[in-house]
C-alpha cells in the first residue's frame, strides 16, 4: 500500500526531486504521522531506497453528552489493517424522534493506485445523507492529470438562530454531482492546468419552517424566515484552468504539537468558469464562477501565508450577480524556538444574496470566537482575529507529548441579508489549553481548552472544549460557510491542500 503512493520504481533513474516528493506524499496521508524516504548506496552501483513510516493511532472515537448520558456514540478504525481504510459507524439517540444511524468510510488507495474512494450514508433522527466520490487527487507537479466523479443526495435541516425565543429549522434537500478532470501542461518551472468539470444541482427548499421540539416538530408561524424560497436546478458545463507555482519546505510543530510538517511556498491559482443551461428541465440559464488564490512565503522560524476562495453567479433574469459566498484565511507563523511557536491570523467568511436563507454564528465551534459557543448573535459576514501562543512541553510517556497553549480571539459579525442578523461590534474572548499528541511523531493535535467570554453577552459563558486537528490544509472552510456553496470550487476538482 506504502509502494502505490510513491513515485520511485525499480529499474528507474533516481532524483532527488522524486525522493522528496514521495516523501511528502506520503506526509499527506492522514494514516501516516511521519514518513521518511531514503537512498542509499547498494553494491550494483544504484540506490536501494529505504521508506520508514509511522502510524497515527487508527482508534476512531466520539460522544456527545445531553444530560450527563450519551446522546450520540461514533466508533471505528482510522487504517483497518494497515491499509489506508478508514472505517466508523455511529448512533444518536432520537429522543422524540428516530434513531440516527450511520457508516462513513474512504479508502485512499483502490484499483492498484493512489485513487481515493470514499462513502458515507446516514439516517439522522431528521434528514439524511448519501454521497459517494471517486478521484485522483493532485499530489505533485510530477503528475500529469488529477479527476473527480462524486455525488451527494443530502437531506438537512438548517437551523437559525433569533436573539431569543425557539430555534427555526428549515429542511432543505440537496442533491449534487460532478464529473470533471485537469490536465498539468508544463511552462518552466511553472504549472499551467486545464480541464473541464460538468455539475448538475438541484435544492429543494422546504415551504415552511418548524421549530424541533422535544415532542416533535412544530410549524413556524411567524414567516420570519421570509418563505417560501425558491427550489432550483441546474446542470452546467465548466472550463477549468489553473496556474501554481509551489515549492514545499518541511517545518517543525506550526499546526502540529511537534511533528514535520510540509508547507507551501509560492503562489497557486484556480477558477472555475461555467455556463448553465435551461433545456432538460433545468432553471438556470446563468454564468457561475468561482476561484481559489494561496501565496505563501517565509523560513521555518517566520513563515506567512494566506488563501481565499470565493464564487458567484450571473441571473440572465434580473442581469445582477447573486449567490455570492467568500472565506479565507490570513496568518503569521514566528517560531522564536524548536518547542514555542506563536501563531496570529486573521479569518473571514460571508455571505450576500443567498437563495435559500442563510446566517452564520458568533460563536460557531469551527469558524466562531472561542467562548461564544452560546451566543445567539447571528448575521450574513464573519470576521475573527486569533492569536495564540504554544509551548511543547515534551515526551511524558513513549506514547505521547504534550504542551500548553494561551489564545485570544476577538470577532464580530456584520447583519447583512441574513435573517436575524446583527451589526455584534468587536466581541473577545480568552484561554488556555492542553496539548497533547499521541503518538509523539502524530500530525494530529489533540486539545483541551477552556474559554472564557471578556465582553457582554448574555448567552456566552466559559466553556470546554475537546477538539482535534490535523496539518494537511492551511484553512478548512467552517461548515456553516460551506453550506452556502455550488459544491463546484477549485479545490474540490484539484484536490489541492
Amino acid at each position: 500500500m506504502i509502494r502505490r503512493f510513491m513515485l520511485l520504481e525499480e529499474g528507474d533513474a533516481c532524483t532527488e526531486r522524486e525522493r522528496a516528493e514521495s516523501e511528502r506524499i506520503l506526509r499527506l496521508q492522514p494514516f501516516l504521522a511521519d514518513a521518511s524516504v531514503r537512498a542509499l548506496p547498494d553494491s550494483t552501483e544504484g540506490v536501494r531506497i529505504e521508506v520508514v513510516t509511522i502510524d497515527e493511532i487508527p482508534t476512531v472515537f466520539g460522544m456527545r453528552v445531553r444530560d450527563f448520558l450519551p446522546s450520540a456514540l461514533r466508533f471505528g478504525n482510522g487504517n483497518v489493517d494497515g491499509r489506508g481504510l478508514y472505517l466508523a459507524g455511529k448512533v444518536q439517540r432520537g429522543f422524540a424522534y428516530r434513531t440516527g444511524v450511520g457508516v462513513d468510510a474512504t479508502a485512499y488507495q483502490v484499483f492498484g493506485g493512489p485513487y481515493r474512494l470514499s462513502f458515507e450514508a446516514e439516517r439522522a433522527p431528521l434528514g439524511s445523507t448519501l454521497s459517494g466520490a471517486l478521484d485522483l487527487p493532485f499530489f505533485t507537479d510530477l503528475q500529469r492529470t488529477a479527476w473527480h466523479v462524486g455525488f451527494s443526495d443530502v437531506n438537512r435541516y438548517i437551523s437559525f438562530v433569533p436573539p431569543d425565543g425557539d430555534r427555526l429549522s428549515l429542511g432543505v434537500e440537496r442533491r449534487f454531482w460532478d464529473l470533471g478532470g485537469v490536465r498539468r501542461l508544463g511552462l518552466g518551472r511553472y504549472s499551467a492546468f486545464t480541464g473541464a468539470l460538468l455539475t448538475a444541482e438541484t435544492v429543494t427548499p422546504a415551504s415552511v419552517a418548524v421549530i424541533v421540539s422535544d415532542s416533535g416538530l412544530v410549524a413556524d408561524t411567524t414567516d420570519a424566515l421570509g418563505l417560501p424560497a425558491p427550489a432550483y436546478r441546474n446542470l452546467r458545463m465548466n472550463a477549468v484552468v489553473g496556474m501554481r507555482a509551489l515549492s514545499f519546505m518541511t517545518v517543525q510543530g506550526f499546526d502540529a504539537l511537534t511533528a514535520a510538517q510540509d508547507v507551501a511556498t509560492g503562489v497557486q491559482l484556480g477558477m472555475v468558469v461555467g455556463r448553465g443551461t435551461s433545456r432538460f428541465g433545468n432553471h438556470d440559464d446563468d454564468v457561475f464562477v468561482a476561484a481559489d488564490l494561496y501565496a505563501g512565503r517565509g523560513s521555518a522560524s517566520s513563515f506567512h501565508a494566506f488563501r481565499v476562495e470565493g464564487e458567484a453567479r450571473r441571473d440572465p433574469g434580473t442581469d445582477r450577480w447573486d449567490s455570492l459566498v467568500g472565506g479565507g484565511r490570513l496568518a503569521w507563523y514566528f517560531k522564536p524556538a524548536e518547542a514555542h511557536v506563536v501563531v496570529g491570523s486573521v479569518e473571514f467568511s460571508g455571505a450576500w444574496r443567498q437563495r435559500i436563507p442563510f446566517q452564520l454564528m458568533l460563536g460557531d465551534r469551527q469558524g466562531g470566537v472561542r467562548g461564544y459557543t452560546g451566543s445567539r448573535k447571528a448575521g450574513a459576514t464573519r470576521t475573527v482575529v486569533r492569536l495564540e501562543e504554544r509551548w511543547a512541553i515534551g515526551r511524558l510517556t513513549r506514547h505521547g507529548s504534550f504542551g500548553l497553549a494561551s489564545f485570544a480571539d476577538a470577532g464580530w459579525l456584520q447583519a447583512g441579508e441574513a435573517p436575524f442578523g446583527i451589526d455584534s461590534g468587536i466581541k473577545a474572548g480568552v484561554g488556555v489549553g492542553l496539548l497533547a499528541a499521541f503518538p509523539p511523531e502524530s500530525q494530529r493535535l489533540w486539545r483541551v481548552d477552556v474559554a472564557v467570554p471578556v465582553s457582554s453577552d448574555p448567552d456566552a459563558g466559559w466553556e470546554v472544549r475537546l477538539t482535534n486537528s490535523g496539518t494537511g490544509h492551511f484553512w478548512r472552510e467552517p461548515d456553516d460557510l460551506a453550506r452556502g456553496r455550488a459544491g463546484a470550487s477549485p479545490s474540490r476538482i484539484f484536490g489541492w491542500p
